[in-house]
């Protein structure tokens, strides 16, 4: 992996517009794909301009970091998905279950009010 801090004759950008593509290039170097370089270096860059070596070095590992985990759940698989959406309707129907059985419980309440003597309160 190209080491970013060792970058000693470039000096720091003065406007997001000069950054940018100072920005791109590094991220290609760190096997970033030209597609999310462009748009990243364009978002990057207002806050590149005028970073020490070292905050520069983070703030590309970092953006360098975020495409690898993009790219990683990307490649998620369709049957861990189903799973996960199976697994969350079958959540569904217990909280449904639960709200039928607490629904039932209230009617009840309600119904044994209607029958005693006491006046209702009001509120």
């Amino acid at each position: 992996m190209w080491n970013l801090t060792r970058r000693s004759r470039r000096t720091p950008a003065r406007s997001a517009d000069a950054a940018a593509p100072a920005v791109f290039e590094d991220l290609i170097r760190l096997g970033v794909e030209p597609e999310f370089a462009a748009v990243a270096a364009e978002r990057l860059a207002p806050h590149a301009v005028g970073l020490d070596r070292e905050a520069y070095a983070a703030l590309l590992q970092g953006a360098a970091q975020t495409h690898g985990v993009r790219q990683e759940g990307e490649e998620a698989s369709a049957s861990e998905i189903q799973a996960l959406v199976q697994d969350f309707a079958v959540e569904l129907q217990k909280l449904d279950e639960g709200l039928k059985l607490l629904s039932s419980y209230l009617l009840r309440i309600r119904d044994r009010k209607r029958d005693d003597s006491t006046p209702p309160i009001v509120h």
